[in-house]
């Protein structure tokens, strides 16, 4: 996928719910001026889309997003992977720790 942002890349992996593989950037100067982290899917993932995107915590570090990739949902049925659970299962523009009980802001 060719773009003009300077992503800086974090992880790769297999998406099992989009049947995909998944390379994974952190956008530190996205316009809106907060971090974001950037997904790409060889195949597409939700509706088929080429990217997904969601600004990270400021108080999240690195270490915490790498964590988020890697979480095993409790219900492999779910049909979306972990890092897209604030935007699809609550309809947030933020990542947040929803396996703590932490809830959107």
């Amino acid at each position: 996928m060719s773009d003009d942002r300077n992503l800086r890349p974090i992880a790769s992996l297999y998406c099992t719910q989009y049947e995909t593989n998944v390379k994974f950037y952190i956008d530190d100067a996205h316009p809106s001026g907060e971090r974001h982290l950037v997904v790409q899917y060889e195949k597409g993932g939700w509706d088929g889309s080429p990217e997904f995107m969601a600004c990270i915590p400021a108080d999240w570090s690195e270490q915490d997003v790498r964590d988020l990739l890697v979480l095993p949902m409790k219900k492999p049925e779910t049909p979306y992977p972990a890092w897209e659970v604030a935007a699809r299962a609550h309809g947030s523009d933020e990542l947040f720790r929803w396996w703590k009980g932490e809830k959107p802001r």
